[in-house]
């Protein structure tokens, strides 16, 4: 085995933890293990072009935050494209673009930034122990929310600081609502379900 190709393997097999038993059997291996030579294996040659299905699937965290970090950073600087098939939102999160199939169908494309913003908006979640007297102020200073709970005010022209400080009202609940792809996903599946509707 060539010098090179032996510090590949050894420094791949550091990353997934398994440097202790990759010269074993593969037979001896678990189901997770199997995965982590998987792996190991497609990413040997430094390819240019790698399809990765569900690869963390059968991982353990840290083999997982591990296998990402090298990820990113193989794709920094060798400039690899990957594409990758997952159900973990928050791995397709990282991704430059994305793509949502459903039954065989792509529902939509774009960016992560791109398909959260163009589904679901920012808002604050507020509430006070005088629910009554918030509701008439957002009213007087003409700040659009809708009442479930909690009161949901969209965060449109204003910035979040602005809409705080014009709330006079003591608050007991302030919550600042990013919207991320799971949120995006779950509206694209099950659309008028899963958020407020501002």
């Amino acid at each position: 085995m060539p010098v090179s190709y032996k510090k590949k393997v050894h420094e791949l097999s550091e990353i997934l933890r398994i440097s202790e038993d990759i010269f074993k059997p593969v037979k001896t291996f678990s189901g997770g293990m199997k995965r982590k030579l998987e792996i190991l294996r497609g990413l040997m040659h430094r390819p240019k072009i790698l399809f990765l299905d569900e690869p963390t699937s059968g991982l353990d965290p840290e083999s997982r935050r591990n296998l990402w970090m090298y990820l990113q950073n193989v794709r920094r600087t060798s400039k690899i494209t990957i594409f990758l098939t997952t159900h973990c939102l928050d791995e397709a999160e990282v991704s430059d673009k994305i793509c949502i199939i459903q039954k065989g169908k792509i529902i939509t494309n774009g960016s992560p930034s791109q398909i959260k913003n163009s589904i679901i908006k920012d808002y604050l979640r507020v509430n006070s122990q005088n629910p009554k007297k918030l509701e008439q102020e957002l009213k007087k200073k003409k700040i659009s929310f809708q009442k479930e709970k909690d009161f949901i005010i969209p965060i449109q022209n204003k910035t979040t600081q602005k809409i705080i400080q014009l709330i006079k009202t003591p608050l007991t609940t302030l919550i600042v609502h990013e919207p991320t792809l799971e949120d995006a996903y779950l509206e694209i599946i099950e659309p008028k379900r899963n958020s407020p509707k501002l």
